[in-house]
């Protein structure tokens, strides 16, 4: 087949968290690798009831083919718990995707040509590359700290942008507990960042799959409840407070951004699992997530608190990492120099892996960082995996590696 292919496949890659989940199925590997959530959290006995309902009705909606938008009873839902946020949602613009992976490939297809600038915070979630990756934009990275992305910055670089007549198509932010980094941006950020939305006219695509899990600190009103102008797309997804394996996910924006999603969706899938929808409207319009959620906060709480006990037990004093409120992820910073992608196969023998943060930046990438996740591993395996892993950092002595900037979460 090879020459077969059409140019476009030039540009696909692996994800560096897909090729760890194979790890995650070795029992004899400790994996802080992929995004996943708890086994314990999948709200088992809640879901079993909602089957059997679906299968004793005489609605077979949930078994047969749907509109592309989703259903109507999920949508409304969805509106209602999103005006609950301060966010001025109707049904009429909520299109259900499979997951909020979907929506940033949908989002790509109607916004996208080549060469497009797309501006991203740095690091980035790194699921947002392989999204667009056939659509080749050219990425802008702005620097973030513990306040997340510098919005100062921000203004800056998009002033001068404009100055050379250049526009970017949007802005993709992951502003509550931020994969990789964890951290959370303040409100006046948040409020910034709505400002130069329209100051600039550049949509803002807020990825927000993580809202329902703080664990700890005052909660932030999402960036599309302070937008009056329509510059916001919401992203929204089940798959980290229901379970992954339904690929319920959604998107809240402007009616023209929907309508143009909602074609683009109609030649890749026609519709999303009809069946996954109807438990997910269950699920909420029965009180079940909100009775589940506490559940769930309790423990990655404790799990992040004995992640955070044990890396100050065992990480080299040179090593740094943020404290999530919340979310499923934090991020270490090595030792300059240190190269964290070269220590994987290290730390993979002595049983461990992890994400080296690489993948997770725009242009070239600093090498000293990782991210580790605390929400899929037990307790006892994080204690024994972070102190292995502590183990290798601190036997690793320095070598010489690409320069890299200053970590800045």
């Amino acid at each position: 087949m090879k020459g077969r292919f059409a140019e476009r496949t030039r540009w696909l890659t692996a994800s560096d968290v897909r090729e760890l989940l194979k790890y995650a199925q070795n029992p004899r590997i400790i994996s802080f690798g992929g995004g996943l959530p708890s086994p314990d959290s999948f709200p088992l006995e809640d879901l079993r009831v909602i089957f059997e309902e679906l299968l004793r009705e005489k609605d077979v909606g949930a078994f047969q083919y749907g509109p592309t938008q989703g259903d109507l009873r999920l949508r409304e839902a969805l509106a209602t718990r999103m005006r609950a946020r301060g966010i001025r949602a109707e049904a009429g613009r909520v299109l259900v995707t499979h997951g909020a992976q979907q929506a940033l490939e949908l989002l790509g297809r109607i916004f996208l040509e080549e060469g497009d600038i797309v501006v991203v915070s740095q690091p980035t979630y790194l699921g947002i590359f392989t999204a667009l990756a056939t659509y080749r934009p050219g990425y802008h990275g702005i620097p973030m700290d513990e306040e997340g992305i510098l919005t100062d910055v921000l203004e800056e670089d998009l002033r001068a942008l404009a100055m050379d007549e250049l526009r970017p198509k949007f802005i993709y932010v992951v502003p509550t507990f931020h994969n990789p980094a964890g951290v959370t941006m303040s409100l006046r950020r948040r409020r910034a960042l709505v400002d130069l939305a329209a100051t600039y006219e550049v949509p803002v695509i807020e990825d927000d799959p993580y809202h329902e899990l703080r664990f700890e600190g005052d909660p932030m009103p999402p960036v599309a409840g302070l937008d009056k102008e329509g510059w916001v797309i919401h992203l929204g997804s089940f798959s980290k407070i229901l379970a992954p394996g339904f690929r319920i996910g959604w998107t809240f924006g402007p009616p023209e951004v929907v309508n143009k999603m909602s074609l683009a969706k109609q030649g890749a899938d026609l519709f999303t699992n009809a069946f996954g929808q109807r438990v997910a409207e269950r699920y909420v319009s029965l009180g079940m997530l909100e009775r589940n959620l506490p559940r769930v906060r309790t423990m990655y709480r404790e799990k992040r608190d004995v992640m955070l006990a044990a890396m100050e037990e065992h990480f080299p004093e040179d090593s740094r990492w943020t404290r999530p409120q919340g979310g499923m992820f934090l991020w270490v910073t090595t030792r300059p120099g240190l190269d964290t992608k070269g220590l994987l196969p290290t730390a993979a023998e002595r049983g461990v892996v992890y994400v080296a943060g690489h993948g997770f930046f725009a242009g070239k990438p600093e090498v000293n960082h990782m991210r580790l996740n605390y929400s899929f591993p037990n307790i006892p395996d994080i204690r024994r995996g972070i102190a292995t892993l502590g183990d290798v950092l601190a036997e690793k002595k320095r070598v010489k590696a690409p320069a890299a900037t200053p970590a800045r979460t």
